[in-house]
């Protein structure tokens, strides 16, 4: 458990970093790691993984994934030494993971998402993570 919210979390806080309320997760996270009251040591860590990120080419996937490894191996830590810490942290992942986001020509979703090509035009995804596949047959898509 505390691997997997260790990995959600880091993939949040990546993912938040590129939207306007990031100075608000920012805050959070580094109250977070100071027990209430903000570690200047994460804050300059979270504004040069941000930095990082920010001055990424225009396809920063690789550089997002090795980011979240190293928020993941953070959090992990954080919460090896404070397991008091784990409630609190669920909830900031709650609070920023967005149930759907788009940035850079792509979706990223907390559900289905489906890509309807019509009228001669051109559907495709890219699939990065887990494909779970149900029982289904073209013929039973919905209009």
């Amino acid at each position: 458990m505390v691997v997997s919210l260790a990995a959600t979390a880091a993939a949040a806080l990546v993912q938040a970093m590129v939207t306007d309320g990031w100075e608000g997760v920012r805050h959070q996270v580094a109250r977070l790691f100071g027990r209430g009251q903000p570690d200047a040591a994460i804050e300059r860590r979270l504004d040069m993984t941000r930095g990082q990120l920010m001055a990424a080419p225009d396809n920063p996937g690789t550089l997002r994934a090795e980011l979240a490894t190293q928020w993941a191996t953070r959090f992990a830590d954080l919460l090896a030494d404070r397991p008091d810490a784990e409630a609190e942290l669920a909830a900031l992942v709650k609070e920023i993971r967005p149930a759907v986001t788009a940035n850079d020509h792509s979706v990223a979703a907390a559900g289905d998402v489906t890509a309807r090509a019509q009228g001669g035009s051109v559907a495709a995804n890219v699939i990065h993570g887990d494909v779970h596949l149900g029982p289904t047959r073209p013929d039973q898509v919905s209009s």
